[in-house]
């Protein structure tokens, strides 16, 4: 793909390409978002109700993963997209309604996740505030360890 005169279209046709190149969950993330690829190539929030703001480049989007693209966006640190992306098969990804409660989803739609093990539901907000490594860690070997204590069970 010719990048150069990618950059050169208007958004609407910018968008529509970048968009094409892209999995059908990772669309479904940036539109969620209300992301939209600049000239720049790199995926914003455009003006409106709230402030502009870059989020990453189209580069990032096409070679990560959704998770770690979630991950980005709730701006969750390094530590974090790595452990969760290693065990993410001891996960659930859920959102929250105050109808239903806690509901699994989709991946590209979650906004919580639930560990298989132990029913713990970590909010990914709250997870950025943990900003301890050694606190992060602690809970990662509470975690594990329980998951291996219930396999040892079963």
């Amino acid at each position: 793909m010719d990048y150069q005169k990618l950059k050169e279209q208007c958004d609407e046709v910018r968008n529509q390409i970048v968009m094409a190149e892209l999995d059908d969950e990772k669309r479904k993330v940036l539109i969620k978002y209300d992301l939209h690829c600049n000239s720049d190539l790199y995926w914003e929030r455009p003006k409106g109700k709230y402030p502009q703001k870059i989020f990453f480049s189209h580069k990032f989007v096409k070679k990560s993963s959704v998770i770690r693209i979630i991950f980005y966006i709730y701006q969750l640190c390094f530590a974090k997209v790595k452990y969760f992306e290693r065990n993410w098969d001891d996960f659930l990804p859920y959102i929250h309604s105050w109808r239903e409660g806690f509901i699994e989803c989709e991946l590209y739609d979650m906004e919580l996740i639930k560990h298989k093990y132990t029913d713990i539901i970590f909010d990914l907000r709250d997870l950025k505030k943990i900003t301890d490594i050694k606190e992060f860690r602690s809970i990662c070997d509470y975690l594990d360890g329980q998951k291996k204590t219930l396999s040892l069970l079963n």
